[in-house]
């Protein structure tokens, strides 16, 4: 049985892709893009900001019954992020390379890390505070909006549905998270507009019915897969309207890291403290 009947749409974290998606020739790591508009930034330029303790008591009285800890960090949805309309309208987009060049982060891992760290999504080891600062002031300066976490947004959801229409797929499939909803989109009466507002904020999966491509995201992060056929897709098909990279033999969900590097940083500071005591006992 397929992954795609088996519900198996997205891989273990260190389960290689193409391992994953073996009915599939190809696996495409794309990447969420940056946006501008024409107009300024508000307070900050992430679909999310940090807010103090009391701010989020007046947001929510559940807030009432938590204590105020000194490294507590909470954060909150920014209300003035812009709309699907106001990208369609106005937005404009911004390739991860073009901060790359820009700034002082060095490939997609760092900017990727960057971005994992302004959302308050990686334990505090493995967070990299001088990149999300980098990014930050980068953004400040340019006025770009940073990518909305675990979601396809509208910008990638006119290019799946352009790539779709240009390749003669006419129908396809959209289940969400946890596979409890499921429906079939008609792209033959269906516009760019009309695809993107059918696909909701949790569908996580996307696939024509001759399971040729899928696309798959998660939670939380802020890129996703595309598996296809080659018969049906070429390799610079995908390029063209996505950026990002090729899986490798290697490549996993944990791409964002070097093996054995996670292990390593969350260790870190229990191997200093083994090291300390082993001194002691010969002072």
């Amino acid at each position: 049985m397929s992954d795609i009947e088996n519900n198996n749409l997205y891989p273990d974290e260190e389960t290689p892709v193409l391992k994953h998606y073996s009915e599939f020739d190809s696996v495409f790591v794309g990447l969420l893009p940056f946006f501008k508009l024409d107009k300024e930034h508000c307070d900050t330029n992430s679909s999310k900001k940090v807010i103090s303790l009391e701010e989020a008591r007046k947001k929510d009285e559940i807030f009432e019954k938590i204590e105020n800890y000194s490294n507590m960090t909470i954060y909150s949805s920014n209300e003035c992020y812009p709309t699907d309309e106001e990208i369609s309208q106005n937005g404009k987009k911004v390739p991860w390379n073009e901060i790359i060049q820009g700034s002082k982060i060095n490939d997609y891992k760092e900017l990727n890390k960057a971005l994992m760290t302004s959302i308050g999504a990686f334990h505090k080891k493995l967070e990299r505070q001088d990149l999300m600062k980098i990014l930050n002031q980068y953004s400040d300066r340019n006025n770009i909006w940073h990518p909305t976490e675990g979601t396809f947004d509208f910008i990638t959801k006119s290019s799946i549905f352009e790539l779709l229409t240009l390749n003669g797929i006419d129908e396809v499939v959209v289940e969400d998270e946890f596979y409890e909803n499921k429906k079939t989109i008609d792209l033959t009466n269906s516009n760019k507009r009309d695809f993107c507002e059918k696909i909701d904020f949790k569908d996580y999966y996307i696939y024509d019915k001759n399971k040729s491509i899928l696309f798959a995201i998660s939670w939380d992060y802020f890129f996703y897969f595309i598996a296809i056929n080659e018969e049906v897709f070429s390799k610079k098909s995908i390029e063209t309207n996505f950026e990002g990279f090729w899986a490798d033999e290697k490549c996993s969900h944990l791409w964002t890291w070097e093996e054995g590097e996670i292990d390593r940083l969350l260790n870190a500071k229990t191997e200093i403290k083994k090291k300390k005591n082993w001194w002691q006992q010969w002072l």
